[in-house]
């Protein structure tokens, strides 16, 4: 038997400042907590740099993309990724119906591994091989804020409720508009409560953030601002109470985040977040399951999800701001489960036990050669095509380049004729 040197290589977006980068360093600080030797490919380089050197120092690789990046990933990765390797894919997903043309590059990979049974239910559907869930690891450090202080999105004298969203994560799913709407039905203008929405991503969806900053009022207030991480959890540090009325969360990173700093947490009683909510160190919200009513980027018409119901948010809602003794108890309760369930050392270990069993079955896990010969040659074509596109599109952009120089300098001529 051959003996392989046991490491992982990770691609995916290292330092991307947005929920994907952010899991993927979850998953890589966790592997470092459990001294597993990695070899890190960050994606967003290999998409934007042909020239940017890259290899895969390890037999298993563990690829953290979403669905939609695959049909790219397959273009334009080194398919040396597959040869001889074992491959994982880490991947989340928002709806009980996953379009089959996202589907058709899965059983590229050998196994997937996703942070929620929820997940699991719904790739069992579409893929045969093993799926693995390994949660999102959870562990909040606060730093100091030398430039940017989180204070003054809340006010003082108000019990503050937060929610946060990036906007490229489908307003849709996140449903903010629910969650006004009961927010507004549960207190007063002149009751001391207050709700505060923090969005990222606004500039590239102007229309949905116009429509969400209307809804601004005595209580309710909506800001959208780009914030660095540690700022982000010294923002949630802040608040009384978190909440998320969601359709769906694949987990619920910001939920684990405020429970794992000991506040109060509310939301749908559905999807990811149930791993780790529940009864006794949460505020749960039943739901009703429906498709989608308003189909966006993301999400086609088939998307199946939960309504929360709305006398159930308010009750919810009213119950954490009323009962001090009760929220205090849950949010104890949910702070010991996540630093217990969900630390670094728990899913490095769950990551580092994987990874032993796939070392000690290798040759017997892996794909056999003929396989593995089909799919380079694929991989390749792929690859030269995609190349040729983009030779194809420099050439075009070339050429409309010569041409606005070649008008630019007629309207000049015509100028100076003039004159």
């Amino acid at each position: 038997m051959k003996t392989y040197i046991q490491g992982l290589n990770i691609v995916g977006y290292t330092d991307g400042m947005f929920g994907l980068g952010e899991a993927v360093r979850l998953n890589i600080n966790a592997a470092k907590k459990l001294d597993i030797p990695l070899n890190l490919i960050n994606y967003e380089k290999v998409k934007q740099n042909f020239n940017y050197q890259y290899s895969f120092n390890y037999a298993i690789n563990l690829v953290q993309l979403s669905l939609k990046d695959l049909e790219s990933f397959i273009a334009i990765i080194d398919p040396n990724i597959f040869k001889n390797k074992y491959s994982i894919l880490f991947l989340v997903w928002e709806s009980e119906y996953i379009a089959p043309e996202l589907v058709e590059n899965l059983n590229l990979f050998n196994e997937i591994w996703t942070p929620s049974k929820y997940c699991k239910k719904i790739f069992q559907k579409t893929y045969n091989s093993p799926i693995i869930i390994v949660p999102h690891p959870v562990e909040v450090h606060l730093n100091p804020l030398p430039n940017q202080n989180t204070s003054h999105f809340f006010d003082d004298n108000k019990f503050s409720f937060l929610f946060i969203f990036s906007y490229h994560s489908s307003m849709e799913r996140k449903n903010p508009f629910f969650l006004i709407e009961a927010f507004k039905t549960a207190f007063d203008d002149n009751d001391p409560v207050e709700l505060v929405i923090k969005t990222a991503g606004g500039k590239h969806h102007k229309k949905q953030k116009q429509r969400l900053e209307q809804c601004n009022s005595k209580n309710i207030k909506i800001y959208d601002r780009e914030l660095d991480k540690n700022s982000v959890n010294h923002l949630i540090n802040s608040c009384d109470a978190y909440v998320s009325m969601h359709h769906s969360e694949g987990f619920g990173l910001t939920l684990a985040e405020a429970m794992y700093l000991g506040k109060p947490a509310v939301a749908t009683n559905y999807s990811g977040n149930t791993e780790f909510m529940n009864d006794n160190n949460s505020f749960l919200i039943d739901y009703k399951l429906s498709y989608i009513e308003n189909s966006d980027s993301n999400f086609c018409s088939k998307t199946l999800w939960a309504n929360p119901l709305l006398y159930m948010a308010v009750e919810k809602l009213k119950s954490v701001y009323n009962n001090a003794d009760l929220r205090t108890a849950k949010a104890l309760n949910a702070k010991l489960f996540v630093k217990e369930k969900l630390s670094f050392y728990t899913i490095g270990t769950i990551i580092k036990n994987r990874l032993n069993y796939i070392y000690d079955n290798f040759d017997d896990l892996v794909t056999n050669q003929n396989q593995n010969a089909f799919l380079i040659n694929q991989l390749q074509s792929a690859k030269i095509e995609n190349a040729q596109l983009r030779r194809e599109i420099r050439r075009m952009k070339k050429n409309l380049i010569i041409r606005f120089i070649l008008i630019l300098k007629n309207s000049i001529r015509k100028l100076k004729s003039k004159h």
